[in-house]
């Protein structure tokens, strides 16, 4: 809880939710690695000290991975949220120019019938 409050801004902001997701990762990445590389050696008979460091190094290494992973999909993530406000963008602005040609004809012809019937 302390380092939650020690990384807050001088505003005490609340943490993104893309920093949320990335230490989520870490930590998913973390026990993960740990819990295979120690179970991995202690199946093969190594000693249990060795186990526990070379569970470390695994842990270590998954929770790099699983950073950059996450760093992956955030960043694909956006990729495609920025992509689909640019498509919602165009097509807005292609209704109102439908919109604007259909109001034009509607005041045309508005305009056009008082001139026909004094005609």
């Amino acid at each position: 809880m302390a380092a939650k409050e020690k990384g807050k801004g001088a505003a005490g902001s609340e943490p993104s939710p893309m920093e949320e997701w990335v230490t989520r990762a870490r930590g998913v990445g973390l026990v993960v690695g740990f819990l295979v590389a120690f179970l991995v050696c202690r199946n093969q008979g190594f000693p249990m000290a060795d186990a526990i460091l070379r569970g470390l190094v695994g842990a270590a290494v998954l929770s790099v991975v699983a950073w950059w992973s996450a760093l992956m999909v955030i960043q694909a993530l956006m990729r495609a949220a920025a992509a689909q406000a640019v498509r919602e963008a165009e097509d807005a602005a292609a209704r109102m120019a439908v919109a604007r040609q259909e109001a034009d004809a509607m005041m045309a012809r508005r305009g056009a019938a008082p001139d026909e019937a004094a005609s």
